[in-house]
């Protein structure tokens, strides 16, 4: 009898502690994926990486983002420390515009991300589209089409989204080469 005591005790304990070998594993990071240097965990449905101590969250992991290509000319805007956001108020997606608007101006926070509207009517904020840009102060402009493309002339950026959730993926994109993730 004491045999099958000793035998029971042995098999709970294991029982026990593989228990406790999966929730530590669990815990430790099983989650995490890498890229380009970088470590991503996911949290919450989303996946989030430290750069010099400040956390970002994104939708997308970048080699999801890897077919949007972004031109010379579209990096090179990117280098620039002002970036006028605008879009355009009446369009049928325009709270998810205001909402990458949001998102970009705290994503991007080495830069100076202006606000603005392209038909400002009743609001504080300026007006500004394409035609409004400068070499100071280039515009990206957000703006929704039937195909979807990033497009940089004359110091604007456009990008042009068949959904907000294409539009989210152009701007993570964007987000992903500003931080130095993606190339």
């Amino acid at each position: 009898m004491q045999a099958k005591t000793i035998m029971g005790i042995f098999i709970a304990a294991i029982m026990v502690f593989s228990i406790f070998g999966v929730t530590i594993e669990y815990f430790a990071g099983s989650d995490t994926l890498k890229y380009n240097g970088y470590t991503f965990r996911q949290v919450n449905n989303q996946l989030l990486t430290r750069i010099n101590g400040k956390d970002y969250t994104f939708a997308s992991f970048p080699a999801d983002l890897e077919y949007i290509q972004l031109t010379e000319e579209t990096k090179k805007l990117l280098q620039k420390q002002v970036l006028v956001v605008t879009y355009d108020t009446n369009h049928t997606y325009a709270e998810a515009s205001a909402q990458i608007q949001y998102y970009l101006e705290t994503q991007l926070d080495s830069k100076i991300i202006q606000r603005a509207l392209t038909n400002n009517t009743n609001t504080a904020l300026p007006q500004a589209d394409c035609s409004t840009a400068t070499e100071s102060q280039p515009v990206l402009q957000l703006t929704y089409a039937n195909t979807s493309s990033i497009k940089t002339e004359n110091n604007c950026l456009t990008l042009k989204a068949v959904d907000p959730y294409d539009l989210l993926r152009q701007a993570e994109r964007i987000t992903y080469h500003v931080l130095g993730i993606m190339q």
